[in-house]
């Protein structure tokens, strides 16, 4: 009852995870739904954790993804919580 907005936008507005570690599924439409139900758009950010040993290299992280995805986990999700 505290509430004004769903619990889902608050955390769309506050709340930034990162792909490492992936771990991804045997097929890769699995993934590509796992990431259109939490939001990936809008609130997930690549990461490679690079150095470590079991990084997860930027060109075999993800399937193909629909460009505009791609753009906002690899870029455009940073640059705005960064505000670059």
């Amino acid at each position: 009852p505290w509430l004004k907005r769903k619990p889902s936008e608050y955390i769309r507005d506050h709340v930034r995870i990162t792909s490492q570690p992936i771990e991804r599924p045997e097929q890769d439409r699995h993934l590509l739904k796992m990431l259109e139900l939490m939001d990936a758009e809008h609130i997930l950010m690549f990461s490679s954790d690079y150095p470590h040993w079991d990084f997860d290299s930027p060109r075999l992280a993800f399937p193909k993804l629909p460009e505009p995805l791609r753009s906002r986990i690899y870029y455009e999700n940073a640059r705005e919580l960064y505000r670059l």
